[in-house]
């Protein structure tokens, strides 16, 4: 499947009892998004049984979630609140009860390499920008981690107005980029810049890129990069004339 496929209103989309839908948005090896639309009257909880680690990141609205971890010699239950902007970690084969607490909620679920591990101390734990510390990074952007291992990392990365940055391209990794509020452009330097969609857009590796922010307000964006992040950002030189 091309890239300009994976960049439509989703690869799939399926109802979850009218009007709440369920949208596939990437579907590769090294990386699974979905994005859900759920509305109270409908759909008042969700189920969620995955055999992968799944993390959940609440784009808008507030849910209470149960967890129950049945296969273990010691089953546990816990219990929390996720609000808007919010994520955590699904342990792989846990059980998972979600109860809606806003009339529609929308969230996305992100799937990184199916062999990657989660540590003990990161499942069913609450991450925000409130939660980690900010690091500046490249040109006034400023980045909340909410998870980085080997199989990739998940952020928030907040862009300043009117930001423009350098051609580049991820040497072997899969990037997402989901705007939480305003509109983001994306370059490739050959074309005029395009909108990222209602579900965010998909990058795939040795794709050229470059972020845009012509806007007099900040954005702010969920990302994903799959792999290790040493020496995959690799610029693209301009040519002289």
């Amino acid at each position: 499947m091309n890239t300009s496929d994976q960049n439509t209103l989703g690869l799939m989309s399926h109802s979850l009892g009218d009007p709440s839908k369920r949208f596939i948005t990437c579907q590769r090896e090294d990386l699974f998004v979905a994005h859900e639309s759920l509305y109270q009257h409908a759909t008042p909880t969700r189920f969620y049984h995955h055999q992968a680690n799944t993390f959940v990141f609440i784009v808008k609205g507030e849910v209470y979630l149960q967890q129950k971890t049945p296969l273990t010699l010691h089953p546990t239950e816990k219990e929390t609140v996720l609000k808007t902007h919010q994520g955590m970690w699904l342990a792989a084969q846990t059980l998972t009860n979600v109860t809606l607490l806003t009339p529609t909620v929308e969230l996305c679920l992100i799937r990184l390499h199916s062999t990657g591990h989660i540590e003990e101390n990161e499942r069913f734990k609450k991450v925000s920008s409130g939660t980690v510390e900010f690091t500046p990074g490249r040109n006034h952007i400023k980045t909340w981690p909410l998870w980085q291992g080997a199989t990739g990392k998940i952020a928030l990365e907040l862009y300043p107005p009117h930001y423009k940055e350098t051609l580049y391209y991820q040497k072997a990794a899969t990037q997402y980029l989901f705007p939480l509020n305003g509109i983001t452009y994306v370059s490739n330097g050959k074309k005029p810049p395009e909108a990222c969609s209602a579900l965010g857009k998909i990058i795939c590796k040795q794709e050229r890129r470059a972020i845009l922010n012509p806007s007099k307000e900040s954005i702010t964006l969920l990302t994903v990069v799959t792999g290790p992040q040493s020496k995959g950002r690799i610029l693209v030189l301009s040519k002289q004339n």
